[in-house]
């Protein structure tokens, strides 16, 4: 899912090279975005995937967090895993699943030490809102974009209200008759695209996924 939303997005100031999780040379790896944000802070990113044994492939990046000198640690998210190389001033992580006899996930790397320079918000946030994660990426033939993902305690419909009274006092228009659908509004204007999505309900609140997509 990671994968598919950075497709669609970018924006960043330039940053220093981050470098990745070294991989074992049976897996190909391809970087998401030319430069990246994520909470503000820069991040290196890119997706990876082929032909290994889950044996084989811990061994490989256990041995190649051990030549950094780094710390390595494992975790399961159901058929999701998450992996870390910690080594001053980095934190490299490899997320990753098991489809078929291949490998395949995301591999990013940041700065512990690096301060978060966010960019203002697409669009004001209601109430109760809560920013989860923020992501913003310029992609190698320019193009800008940022996904966020929020947390609310409104409904959808009091959501989608917010949203749609935002967005068109700012010069924003429905873009299509998808839109008309509860739990998607997709508006735009002469310089962009902004797509507001909410996918699931989260105990007592809802989840809201914004795609800003920037035109030059």
């Amino acid at each position: 899912m990671l994968a598919l939303g950075l497709a669609a997005l970018s924006s960043c100031a330039q940053a220093e090279e981050l470098p990745l999780w070294p991989l074992p040379e049976s897996l190909g790896e391809r970087p998401l975005a030319k430069e990246m944000r994520l909470n503000g802070v820069p991040v290196n990113m890119a997706i990876f995937g082929g032909r290994m044994s889950v044996d084989e492939f811990r061994r490989a990046m256990e041995r190649s967090c051990k030549a950094e000198r780094g710390s390595f640690q494992a975790m399961a998210f159901g058929m999701r895993q998450l992996w870390s190389c910690i080594h001053e001033p980095y934190s490299q992580t490899a997320q990753w699943q098991q489809v078929g006899n291949h490998i395949q996930g995301e591999l990013s790397t940041l700065r512990m030490d690096a301060h978060a320079e966010p960019h203002p918000l697409p669009i004001a946030l209601p109430d109760g809102t809560a920013l989860q994660s923020d992501l913003e990426t310029l992609d190698p033939g320019g193009k800008e974009g940022r996904v966020l993902v929020l947390q609310s305690g409104l409904s959808v419909a009091q959501l989608r209200a917010w949203f749609l009274r935002q967005a068109q006092a700012h010069g924003w228009k429905v873009a299509d008759a998808l839109s008309t659908a509860s739990t998607r509004l997709s508006l735009a204007r002469a310089d962009g695209r902004l797509d507001i999505a909410f996918p699931a309900h989260a105990g007592l609140g809802t989840q809201v996924v914004i795609v800003w997509q920037k035109r030059k």
